[in-house]
């Protein structure tokens, strides 16, 4: 780029200079024409006034190298004196050594000073400039017809000596200036030198590495600004691909030793049918554990690389329907843990109905898991307006004339404030000592915060008094749409 830049601009430069040069070669050209021709016009002012002294006739007749002398004055001068043609138009006075023929053409009147206009240029046979004029004069009584010319030879050597150097400082001011918008474009692009420097140094494993802003010119500062947010995203997402392979190594191992060890055991020696009956009802539960979890993954790799707010089909539906058809599903698994489900609200609801259920399903399932015995589970829906939840939205750009809000809350063991917002994470557990029998597969809370995303909501988890949790999902209002 800097080679493209210096070399167009010792184009550029050369052209300006080559123009420069050619607009003050013509104005020299045309100050030249403009003084000889006023020289030209002085002249014949001259003779006039010579040719109507009084004595003048008698000097033409008897003294004809003396007036030749006096009126010609320079070697390039040509005059021709002509008698008028009622008196024959005879030639009185020649003074042209080099014998050029000067044409006859309408002569400018006796009464009528000569201009600018009246003279005519042409060229010699040898290309040398010549300038004519034709006027009458007054030569005693008698009108007399002057015919004038003058060569310039002078004119075509000095500018032919101009040109030769307006094209010689027309090339040395091009590379002159070539050579100088280099090194200008050189130094001019040593911030991209030390930002490619940097950039080559940023890897897999130096990530951390942030651009420095600080010596770049102002024009550069939000692109490595931009790069750096980039590195930040790149950093954070790929620590996030890291955990999420320890996390998913860490979860298939688990089952899988337990299904090879319970093998290896059964295997070791001969057993009754019933053992192994026994044996593989239990593999069969890991298995389909690890089903659940590959179908869960499956999902959300699904959800984030095809469907968008756009894609899924969404429908009406109402809260208080799905919030009770949730709490009839769950009635049993929470009376056995000494739980009650208690439904309140309702809401106009616009989302994808087996999406809803799922996140509503995951939600409620961590709900009876966690809460403490004998305790409530409150499941409750209302609506709000995009005033009212403007902070909780904020972060994820969501702009709606309101929300539909789900909240499902209760109460166990408290949270520290710092994990909140991490349970939405994959495989993420809040306490690590709970095992994958006890604590499922970390992959519920992800599936709800993915699913509120595609439905362009938003969810939330906020933690209250004595261990109290709250879940808040808010589903954009249909006039939104």
């Amino acid at each position: 780029m800097g080679w493209r830049l210096g070399w167009s601009g010792a184009l550029v430069a050369a052209v300006a200079s080559a123009l420069l040069g050619a607009y003050l070669y013509r104005s020299f050209e045309q100050q030249l024409l403009h003084r000889d021709d006023v020289q030209l016009l002085g002249k014949l002012r001259q003779l006039r006034q010579l040719l109507a002294h009084s004595g003048t006739p008698e000097l033409l007749r008897e003294q004809a190298d003396y007036l030749r002398d006096t009126m010609s004055g320079e070697s390039n001068a040509l005059i021709e004196i002509h008698a008028a043609p009622a008196q024959g138009a005879a030639l009185l006075l020649r003074i042209n050594p080099p014998g050029l023929p000067l044409p006859q053409a309408r002569p400018v009147p006796l009464n009528q000073q000569a201009g600018l206009q009246d003279i005519r240029h042409a060229l010699r046979e040898d290309g040398v400039p010549v300038a004519l004029l034709n006027a009458w004069a007054q030569l005693g009584p008698d009108p007399v017809e002057i015919r004038l010319a003058r060569l310039y030879p002078e004119r075509s050597e000095l500018l032919a000596d101009y040109r030769l150097r307006i094209a010689a400082t027309s090339l040395a001011a091009g590379g002159l200036s070539a050579a100088l918008v280099l090194w200008l474009i050189w130094r001019g692009l040593a911030p991209l030198r030390r930002l490619r420097a940097q950039t080559a140094a940023i890897g897999p494993h130096s990530l951390d590495l942030r651009l420095h802003a600080v010596d770049m010119p102002e024009e550069l500062r939000p692109l490595v600004e931009a790069i750096n947010t980039m590195l930040s995203r790149l950093e954070q997402g790929y620590a996030q691909l890291n955990q999420f392979a320890a996390d998913l190594a860490h979860e298939l191992r688990s089952p899988l030793a337990v299904l090879t060890g319970q093998s290896q055991v059964m295997l070791s020696r001969p057993r009754p049918p019933a053992e192994y009956a026994a044996l593989l009802e239990g593999q069969l539960q890991e298995l389909e554990r690890l089903n659940r979890m590959v179908d869960s993954l499956l999902f959300l790799a699904r959800s984030e690389h095809e469907a968008t707010a756009a894609a899924i089909e969404r429908q009406p539906l109402s809260a208080a329907d799905e919030l009770a058809r949730q709490a009839d599903y769950f009635v049993d698994l929470a009376e056995e843990r000494g739980l009650q489900l208690h439904c309140q609200g309702d809401a106009p609801l616009w989302a994808e109905p087996a999406m809803l259920r799922r996140a509503l399903a995951n939600l409620i399932a961590n709900a009876v898991q966690h809460a403490s015995a004998g305790t409530v589970i409150e499941l409750s829906a209302r609506t709000e307006t995009a005033q009212a939840c403007e902070a909780e939205t904020a972060s994820l750009q969501i702009r709606a004339a309101g929300f539909a809000v789900l909240e499902v809350s209760n109460q166990g063991q408290p949270v520290p404030a710092e994990l909140l917002p991490r349970l939405f994470d994959r495989f993420f557990r809040a306490d690590p000592s709970r095992t994958a029998d006890s604590g499922g597969s970390g992959l519920g809370l992800a599936i709800v915060r993915r699913i509120l995303t595609l439905h362009g909501g938003s969810a939330q988890v906020h933690a209250g008094p004595a261990g109290r949790i709250r879940f808040v999902l808010r589903f954009p209002l249909q006039d939104r749409l």
